[in-house]
């Protein structure tokens, strides 16, 4: 069994390099820890020392590893979603704060619709991902 002792160190440090870089006055940005492919128990370390913020990127992981974590976790989907794990990974996460790759109206239907039909009362933050350089391919 893998030890994670130096996880709490690890956030520390990337805690004080984050705040270093901020010009005094403004907000230090919210630190997400990627947690793909790691267990529960690496999750649960940087959870100790105050982490709250996860990221993941495979739909059937974070439906896995979210009851086993503190409910107060705020899960962030991070990598490509297919519209139709959209319902999927709203129902299966009640922690999910945020879709982070949504490239496309029929995925932001999708997501709005699994939330409706859920009941879902918290809104679900989304980040758009654009196409600006007008490749037919992006």
């Amino acid at each position: 069994m893998a030890s994670w002792s130096h996880v709490p160190e690890a956030i520390k440090r990337l805690r004080g390099e984050l705040r270093d870089l901020v010009p005094e006055g403004s907000k230090v940005p919210r630190l997400v820890a990627v947690s793909k492919t790691k267990p529960p128990e690496a999750i649960l370390a940087a959870y100790a020392d105050g982490q709250r913020d996860f990221g993941e990127n495979y739909v059937d992981e974070i439906i896995a590893k979210a009851p086993a974590l503190p409910g107060d976790v705020r899960w962030r989907f991070i990598g490509h979603l297919q519209s139709n794990k959209a319902k999927k990974l709203v129902q299966g996460v009640p922690g999910l704060v945020a879709v982070e790759t949504v490239d496309s109206v029929k995925l932001a239907d999708k997501l709005n619709a699994a939330c409706v039909s859920l009941g879902r009362r918290a809104k679900l933050e989304v980040m758009v991902q654009v196409n600006t350089s007008g490749e037919a391919s992006k």
